[in-house]
C-alpha cells in the first residue's frame, strides 16, 4: 500500500481519514510538507532553485484562493504579525526599489538589483502566504506529512552518506545533491537534501520533536540519525534548551526520568571516545573550547556569525523604517564591514554574503517595525502551544532559537513549522500526546 494513502492505527475509538483525503488544497499542501526537505536537491534552475515544495505550495495557495468559499477563521494576533510582515515587505520593497548606484556588491546580483528585489519579495510573500494556507489543515495531518518527509529526508542522507564514503557523487551530483563539504572535499559532506548541515540540522532537530509527538518513535530513530550526520550545533542547542524549559515547566514530572537519561547519557559518554568528541566539538563550536582543545578553527562559525550579526543591524540602524529592501542585505554588506574580520571569501568575487540570522535578516532588510511582527509571531506561538502538548512547546522553542541561525527568514521550512505550530486540532482528533518519559 503507498505509504501516502496508509491509515492511521484508530486512536481513542476512531479511526482518521487518509493522509490525502480532503480538499484539493489540503493535498497539494501536505504534499509540500512530505517533499519540504529537498530544498537543494531535485530542484530545477530556472534561473533560480525551483523547489518540489515551492511548485506544490503555490498550487495549494492557488486553488485555496480560487476554490469554493471558505469557513473564515478567527483572526488572531499570529495573522495580524503576518499581515504586518507582509505589508512591511511591500513598503520596503517599494521604497528601495532603486537603489543608490554607488557602493553597492554586485557579486550574486546578475539579475539586476530591481529583478532581484522583485524575486525576494516573491520569496517572502510566498512564505507568509504558505503559512496563512497551511495552518488551516488539521494538526495532526500535518504532524503526519512531516513524519512521512523525515523518511525521505532520511533516504536523502543516507544517499548522501554513501556517495561521500565511497568517493563516488556521479549519482547524486544528477539528483542535484550537493558533491562537495565545507573544505571542498567529498569526505566533509552533511547536508543531505539541503544546501547546508545548518539547514539539514534545523530541520531534523524539529522533526524529531514532532515525530515523538506522532509516537512515530521509527522516524524519530531516522531524524536523530540525520542530526548527527549533519554536525548542526542549532539542532543540539535547540533540543537542549526544549528540554530545559520542559523541566522548569513540569519538573515535578521530568525530573526523575531526565536524571535517568541524563545518567545514562554520562555512561554512553565515559565509554565511548567518538561520543565524547562529539560532544566536546559542539561545545567547542559555542566557544566552550577547553572542551575540544585539537578543534582547530572551533568557532569560526559563530564568530562569522556574530559578525553578520552585528552587520545586519548597523543596516538596520541606518534604514530602521524600511531596511535596505528584500534580497538587499548582500548588496549593501561591503558598506558594513568597517575593519571586521572575516573570511579572505568575502574580499572576493566569490560569494553573495548572506545575514545567516533570520531576526537580524529581517532586520536589515525589512525595518525595525518588520522585526517587531516576526518576533510577535515567534512569542505567540510559543504562548499559544504552552499547554496542548509538552512536545510541541519544545518546537515552538527550538523554533524560536533555531531561526537564529539560518540563512534567511523567507526558508520555507521556517513557515512549515510556524504552520504546524498555528494549526488547530480538529474536533474529531484524538488528544495530543505529552512527552513520552512522563508516560506511566
Amino acid at each position: 500500500m503507498s505509504a501516502l494513502k496508509m491509515t492511521e492505527k484508530p486512536t481513542a475509538g476512531m479511526a482518521r481519514p487518509a493522509l490525502l483525503s480532503g480538499r484539493w488544497f489540503e493535498r497539494f499542501m501536505l504534499l509540500s510538507v512530505v517533499f519540504m526537505p529537498f530544498q537543494y536537491a531535485l530542484t530545477l534552475p530556472v534561473g533560480f532553485p525551483l523547489k518540489i515544495s515551492e511548485i506544490l505550495g503555490v498550487l495549494g495557495i492557488a486553488v485555496f484562493v480560487l476554490g469554493p468559499r471558505k469557513t473564515a477563521r478567527r483572526r488572531d494576533l499570529a495573522s495580524v504579525a503576518v499581515a504586518l510582515l507582509a505589508l512591511a515587505t511591500l513598503f520596503s520593497a517599494l521604497v528601495n526599489f532603486t537603489p543608490d548606484a554607488g557602493g553597492l556588491r554586485e557579486v550574486g546580483y546578475e539579475r539586476g538589483f530591481a529583478t532581484d528585489l522583485l524575486l525576494y519579495t516573491g520569496y517572502a510573500l510566498l512564505a507568509l502566504s504558505y503559512w496563512s494556507v497551511l495552518r488551516r489543515i488539521d494538526r495532526t495531518k500535518i504532524v503526519r506529512a512531516i513524519t512521512l518527509s523525515i523518511w525521505l529526508c532520511g533516504v536523502a542522507v543516507l544517499l548522501q552518506w554513501v556517495s561521500s564514503i565511497t568517493g563516488s557523487t556521479d549519482l547524486i551530483r544528477v539528483l542535484g545533491f550537493r558533491t562537495f563539504g565545507v573544505d571542498g572535499s567529498v569526505e566533509t559532506l552533511r547536508s543531505g537534501p539541503f544546501l547546508e548541515g545548518q539547514h539539514l540540522g534545523f530541520f531534523a532537530g524539529t522533526a524529531i520533536l514532532v515525530a515523538l509527538y506522532n509516537r512515530s518513535y521509527a522516524a524519530a530513530v531516522v531524524a536523530g540519525l540525520s542530526i548527527l550526520y549533519s554536525q548542526s550545533t542549532t539542532a543540539y542547542a535547540g533540543i537542549a534548551v526544549g528540554l530545559a524549559v520542559i523541566v522548569v515547566i513540569k519538573f515535578s514530572k521530568v525530573a526523575i526520568p531526565l536524571m535517568a537519561v541524563g545518567l545514562v547519557g554520562v555512561l554512553a559518554l565515559l565509554f565511548s571516545e567518538s561520543l565524547r568528541t562529539t560532544f566536546g566539538r559542539q561545545l567547542a563550536k559555542l566557544g566552550f573550547t577547553e572542551f575540544a582543545p585539537d578543534y582547530q578553527f572551533a568557532t569560526t562559525s559563530l564568530n562569522l556569525r556574530n559578525v553578520k550579526t552585528e552587520i545586519s543591524f548597523d543596516m538596520s540602524a541606518d534604514n530602521p523604517l524600511f531596511g535596505v529592501g528584500p534580497g538587499r542585505y548582500g548588496a549593501y554588506f561591503d558598506q558594513y564591514v568597517s575593519g571586521r574580520q572575516l573570511p579572505w571569501i568575502y574580499s572576493t568575487d566569490q560569494t553573495r554574503p548572506i545575514a545567516e540570522n533570520a531576526y537580524a535578516h529581517v532586520a536589515a532588510e525589512l525595518g525595525i517595525f518588520a522585526l517587531m511582527a516576526f518576533a510577535v509571531l515567534v512569542l505567540f506561538l510559543i504562548w499559544r502551544n504552552r499547554r496542548p502538548a509538552s512536545l510541541l512547546l519544545m518546537v515552538a522553542f527550538f523554533v524560536a532559537l533555531g531561526v537564529s541561525t539560518q540563512s534567511s527568514w523567507t526558508f520555507l521550512p521556517i513557515w512549515m513549522f510556524f504552520g504546524l505550530l498555528a494549526a488547530d486540532d480538529s474536533p474529531s482528533s484524538p488528544q495530543p500526546p505529552g512527552v513520552p518519559v512522563t508516560q506511566a
